[in-house]
């Protein structure tokens, strides 16, 4: 799962769509990273191009669970978002539901692909080496 990956999540509530971009970072499982949006709602609506947040979660075979939360400086306070699904066999494609931790009422679809094979690779080599 390490590497680049670049997708959209929709509301299930009126299929708005959302371009974001998420770095993830692999080690025995267990998954890191960041995640950059446009800046569709919130306080810095019209203000800012991007909201940025964290993720941390697991992966265990083809499935993948990860929480999401915004970063401080968005100045949003809500609860985690959850992003369940699962990858294909080939590590190309990350599919799934998203919710919120709190009130899954609130959900929708996401979809993420790898922007380049060569990136997940060579972290991989990169890891293997110790660097």
């Amino acid at each position: 799962m390490s590497g680049l990956w670049s997708g959209e999540f929709r509301y299930d509530a009126n299929g708005e769509c959302v371009n974001f971009t998420a770095m993830l970072t692999e080690i025995d499982g267990k998954l890191c990273g960041t995640t950059l949006e446009p800046v569709t709602f919130g306080p810095l609506l019209g203000y800012e191009p991007e909201y940025d947040a964290t993720v941390r979660g697991d992966r265990c075979g083809q499935h993948v669970l990860l929480s999401k939360r915004y970063t401080p400086d968005t100045g949003i306070i809500q609860p985690d978002l959850i992003y369940c699904g699962a990858v294909d066999a080939s590590f190309t494609r990350f599919t799934g539901r998203w919710s919120f931790s709190e009130d899954a009422r609130i959900s929708g679809t996401f979809t993420l692909s790898r922007v380049s094979t060569r990136t997940g690779a060579s972290l991989a080599v990169q890891l293997a080496a110790g660097a």
